[in-house]
C-alpha cells in the first residue's frame, strides 16, 4: 500500500562561479486534514544533499514531526532522517537548480 505525502520540500540550488560556493534555500508545504501551511528558510550555505538537512531541521523547529523525531541521537546524526525511513518516506522532495534570484524568491516569503 502506497503512503500519501504529507509534506512537500521545494529545494532550489545557486553554484556561485565566481567565488566557487553553493547555495541553497528550502520551501516546505505540509496538507492536513485538507489545510495547506508553508515555511520556508532564507538561503544557507551548502552542496550537495544538505537541502535534506535544512528542510528536515525547518520542520522540526516548527514541530511538525512528531516528538520523537526532533533533535539528535547520540552520534549527533538528525532523528528526523528516521522519520522518513520508519514513516515509508512521506515526503516529496522537488529539487532544482537555478540562479541566485529564483533561489531567494524560494526562501523568502
Amino acid at each position: 500500500m502506497k503512503q500519501a505525502i504529507k509534506f512537500s520540500v521545494n529545494a532550489v540550488r545557486w553554484f556561485d562561479r565566481v567565488n566557487g560556493n553553493t547555495y541553497h534555500s528550502v520551501r516546505v508545504t505540509r496538507t492536513k486534514d485538507g489545510f495547506t501551511v508553508t515555511t520556508r528558510t532564507p538561503y544557507h550555505y551548502g552542496s550537495g544533499d544538505s537541502y535534506r538537512q535544512t528542510a528536515l531541521e525547518l520542520m522540526s523547529d516548527v514541530k511538525w514531526l512528531p516528538v520523537k523525531y526532533r533533535g539528535r541521537n547520540g552520534n549527533g546524526s538528525l532523528l528526523a532522517y528516521m522519520y522518513e525511513r520508519e514513516n515509508n518516506y512521506p515526503i516529496l522532495w522537488n529539487v532544482s537548480d537555478g540562479l541566485k534570484r529564483e533561489m531567494v524568491a524560494n526562501g523568502t516569503m
